[in-house]
């Protein structure tokens, strides 16, 4: 129900805030979490890199999740910059295994876009 309601807001809010793309991230929502997609949107996953538009890169997201079968995620650090520049340290967890993950955002206004999403699995 958390998770209908979540999206919900989203969908009718719109907003690009920090706790929404938390959620997404919780949530493993390619689509919510394309968002905050720009076209200078970078992701790696295990030293792969992608790049492209939304689709292409919502399309990365959704089959790691699918490939992973990630169940829980969890925010390690997050603090920011200046030149408007906020990271995050996160971690995803499956039942094998610990995903290590790296974000990088730019805030312009009230707007936060991914510069870099960065995912590798833990040894």
């Amino acid at each position: 129900m958390k998770t209908v309601l979540f999206c919900l807001i989203l969908f009718f809010n719109n907003s690009t805030s920090i706790e929404n793309l938390i959620t997404s991230l919780e949530i493993r929502s390619g689509k919510d979490i394309s968002n905050f997609f720009s076209s200078d949107t970078e992701i790696i996953i295990n030293e792969k890199v992608s790049k492209g538009n939304k689709f292409q890169l919502t399309k990365t997201i959704d089959e790691f999740y699918d490939e992973s079968n990630v169940n829980k995620f969890r925010v390690v650090h997050k603090g920011d910059s200046e030149n408007n520049l906020i990271y995050m340290l996160a971690e995803y967890s499956s039942n094998d295994d610990i995903y290590k993950v790296f974000l990088t955002l730019l805030k312009i206004e009230n707007t936060y876009t991914i510069q870099k999403f960065k995912i590798d699995i833990k040894e």
